[in-house]
């Protein structure tokens, strides 16, 4: 559910003002309002050093040392802009390597020389000219007509060196090189000197990363209350002669009483006002202990506007039994399950209702693995185990068996799913609008129930069609006058009707598709089943006979295949699903989102 939140504005003297942020911020409870719409440069450039600052850890994390704790009070920003110029110079020696590299590549088939007996030769206008030709153009008489040397042959090339006396030509159907400017020994000394150099940073940006990680850290947070901090200060507004300072700001309902306490106690003006049609509320979400695992999940997406309905706890039971649909495979989630509770007490808070999530997950993965009867890839309907072969041999008397009543309960899923979409889509449309914008929902939801119940009673309970034709059509009008000229009541009749149509077309065109896109829950599950049962099969096949080396053969086999299994099914049991809630489920819920995530001005250090 989203929190109700109540609007404060406070007036304080200017004299005061500093005082009265300080204490706000340690209360940590207002969601300050921004009316400054342009960012001023002080704090454009703090959020520019934030990103740096994330720049600089993100590449320091990588870093393979061993972390040291205790480390915080080192001087972070100190810490920081060391390791930001280590990084820098490492990515100009690392320029630098590269550029020699490109020039040594160039040089190195002309060998080591003296640069002293080049000049000397130059002081005796003697000069040397560069070449390349492939080995094919080369002319061997070429040796004996002019005054070249060989140097060596490389790569299907020829590389030699005349020696031209003044200003003599001399022609010779070869490319020339432009000639090396440095001897071979030297560029290599340049290039050890280079490594050495780069050796020696990588040593003290290693240093930071074992030592100042938790230092930059805290510094980065403490930039980050300064923008918060500055941002308060521009979104003040001046008034009676900047003698007055305004503030406004959102507070939860759960965190007014101490808000009003604090006012109290300090004799702070203010005004609490309720949100009004239009504001920009931030949105908060309490949910219960099973719910509130899924908030995450909501989050990718979007955020409820605070005067619709949240969605989590609606879609969470869905996507729960979706995903175990999916995955379904009852080993698969007692290894979840036991992952979970080992690995929630070892992680951090944050990573705790992950776990939680994994957990229920799990407990889904085990029920569809149970009905579905698949265990790390056995298929338990062909073991003979008592209940499975009982259940195995009523399918075979009524010709089915159980992937096609899995195929039949994707399908009710899906239509269960999109059904209660429409009955939440009611209640938000009345609770932002009122009932006179839901009519039209409601006519759609009357119109897709009855039909369901009209062909039940055909289908099911054997009543003749004639009986119930009067009453189906009486339904059938009642269902077009709320669909047609009565769908929202606050337009004309003419505009409801051409409304109307359209939303009818809309309405028979998508929710076939709609409805047929909830078979992937079966195809994924079936998908996952093959691919365990293949990789079972491989273990027995591929281990041998050899009694000790084929049961490691297949122990390694089952372990790697189900792994890759584990991995690859439950990437698309975790994204497909949320793929059905976020089109399908939000879509017929008529969830619109774009809420802003209440963030209060607050002390993170």
């Amino acid at each position: 559910m989203i929190v109700p939140m109540s609007k404060f504005s406070f007036l304080v003297y200017h004299e005061d003002y500093q005082e009265f942020l300080d204490q706000v911020r340690a209360l940590g409870a207002v969601h300050l309002i921004e009316k400054q719409q342009e960012v001023p440069d002080e704090i454009r450039e703090q959020y520019d050093l934030v990103k740096q600052i994330h720049a600089v850890l993100k590449t320091l994390e990588k870093r393979e040392v061993e972390r040291l704790g205790g480390t915080r009070n080192k001087d972070g920003q100190a810490a920081f802009e060391e390791a930001r110029a280590l990084l820098d110079e490492l990515e100009q020696k690392v320029g630098q390597l590269n550029q020699l590299g490109k020039e040594m590549s160039h040089i190195r088939h002309w060998g080591d020389f003296s640069l002293e007996v080049l000049q000397k030769l130059r002081n005796n206008d003697l000069h040397l000219k560069f070449y390349t030709v492939s080995n094919r153009k080369f002319q061997e008489n070429w040796l004996q007509e002019y005054p070249i040397s060989v140097v060596g042959r490389h790569g299907g090339l020829v590389y030699f060196v005349l020696v031209q006396r003044g200003q003599e030509e001399v022609a010779i159907d070869a490319e020339e090189m432009r000639p090396p400017e440095k001897p071979i020994s030297e560029l290599q000394h340049y290039h050890d000197q280079i490594l050495k150099d780069i050796d020696q940073i990588n040593k003290k940006i290693d240093t930071h990363a074992a030592e100042s990680m938790e230092a930059i850290k805290h510094y980065q947070l403490q930039v980050v209350e300064n923008i918060e901090y500055g941002k308060a200060v521009e979104n003040t507004e001046k008034q009676a002669g900047d003698k007055v300072m305004l503030l406004e700001g959102w507070v939860p309902e759960p965190k007014k009483d101490a808000m009003m306490a604090f006012l109290e106690e300090n004799h702070i003006l203010h005004i609490v006002e309720k949100p009004q049609q239009g504001e920009k509320v931030p949105v908060m979400l309490k949910n219960q202990k099973f719910p509130e695992k899924f908030e995450m999940l909501g989050e990718l997406y979007s955020l409820p506007k605070y005067n619709e309905l949240d969605m989590t706890p609606f879609f969470a039971p869905f996507y729960m039994l979706f995903f175990g649909f999916c995955l379904g495979d009852a080993g698969y989630g007692l290894l979840m399950v036991i992952a979970s509770l080992l690995l929630k007490k070892r992680l951090k808070k944050e990573l705790k209702t992950v776990m939680g999530l994994v957990f229920y997950l799990g407990l889904a993965t085990i029920l569809f693995g149970i009905i579905g009867g698949t265990f790390f890839g056995i298929p338990l309907y062909e073991t003979g185990l008592p209940i499975y072969s009982t259940l195995a041999q009523k399918f075979e008397a009524r010709d089915t068996d159980i992937n096609q009543l899995l195929f039949y309960l994707a399908l009710v899923f899906g239509a269960a799913q999109i059904l209660f979409g429409m009955f939440l889509k009611v209640i938000n449309e009345v609770k932002q609008f009122g009932w006179g914008f839901a009519i039209g929902t409601i006519g759609w939801i009357t119109l897709l129930i009855g039909g369901i119940i009209f062909y039940a009673l055909g289908e099911f309970a054997g009543i003749p069609t004639d009986q119930v034709k009067i009453p189906f059509y009486v339904f059938l009008g009642i269902s077009g006058l709320l669909i047609l000229p009565l769908n929202n009541l606050g337009r004309n009749v003419f505009m409801n009707v051409g409304v109307g149509l359209w939303t009818t077309y809309n309405m028979v065109t998508g929710i076939l598709g709609d409805l047929l896109s909830y078979i992937r829950l079966f195809a994924l599950g079936i998908s996952s089943a093959i691919m365990g049962f293949v990789f079972n099969s491989l273990a027995v096949e591929m281990s041998g006979n050899i009694p000790v080396l084929s049961i490691i053969i297949m122990v390694f086999i089952l372990i790697i295949g189900h792994s890759i299994n584990i991995f690859m099914s439950g990437l698309g049991a975790f994204v497909h699903p949320m793929r059905l809630t976020f089109v399908e489920f939000y879509k017929n819920a008529g969830f619109s989102g774009g809420g802003k995530k209440y963030n209060p001005f607050r002390k993170i250090t």
